[in-house]
C-alpha cells in the first residue's frame, strides 16, 4: 500500500516494487493520475488497484485499508509516502493550510500505521515505511510546517519501532 502514488517518488517506488512482482494498492487524491500510473504498471504483469484517497479524511483512510484487505487479504507493506510541502514565508500560510499539512504529513501516516498494525501483528509479519526527509532532522528556510511534520514522523517511527521491539524480546 503506497500513499502519494500518483507523482513524485510514489510512482518510482511503485514501479520498483512492481518489477519485483509485488501486488500494489496505490493511493492519492488525483484519481486520473493515479489510474494512469496503475495502468502503466499493470503492463509489468502484477495486480494493482488504485484507490483515490484524501489522506486528510479519516473515513477515507479506513476505506483505503478495507479496500486493500478486501482485494489482497492482508497488507504486507505500508509505505507512507504522501506529503504536502509549502515553500513560502510561514506567516503567509493560513490556519487551514497549516492544519492540512499536519494532517496529511503526520496524522495520516500515524493513523494508517495504526489501521494496518493489528493485521501485521496477527500475521507475524509486515513492514511500515515512513518517508521522512532531511528536513525532519533540521529546519530549512520557508519550510517550517513541512520540517515540523517530518520531524514528528521521524519521532513517531522511532517510537513505534522501539515499542515493537519490546514484543519480540518478550
Amino acid at each position: 500500500l503506497i500513499t502519494g502514488a500518483s507523482r513524485g517518488l510514489g510512482p518510482v517506488i511503485a514501479e520498483a516494487l512492481a518489477r519485483r512482482g509485488a501486488h500494489l494498492v496505490l493511493a492519492a487524491r488525483n484519481a486520473r493520475e493515479l489510474e494512469r500510473v496503475a495502468q502503466r504498471l499493470r503492463a509489468l504483469g502484477t495486480r494493482i488497484i488504485s484507490v483515490p484517497t484524501d489522506l486528510a479524511d479519516a473515513t477515507q483512510l479506513a476505506r483505503l485499508v478495507r479496500a486493500s484487505e478486501t482485494e489482497f487479504g492482508r497488507i504486507d507493506v505500508l509505505i507512507n509516502n504522501a506529503a504536502l510541502e509549502q515553500v513560502d514565508f510561514f506567516e503567509h500560510l493560513t490556519t487551514s493550510e497549516t492544519a492540512q499539512y499536519v494532517t496529511v504529513n503526520l496524522t495520516a501516516p500515524i493513523q494508517l500505521s495504526r489501521l494496518v498494525l493489528a493485521g501485521m501483528l496477527k500475521g507475524g509479519t509486515g513492514h511500515i515505511v515512513n518517508i521522512a526527509s532531511v528536513a525532519g532532522f533540521g529546519g530549512a528556510a520557508f519550510g517550517e510546517t513541512y520540517g515540523a511534520t517530518k520531524a514528528g514522523l521521524v519521532g513517531f517511527t522511532r517510537s513505534l519501532r522501539a515499542s515493537l521491539k519490546t514484543r519480540s524480546s518478550a
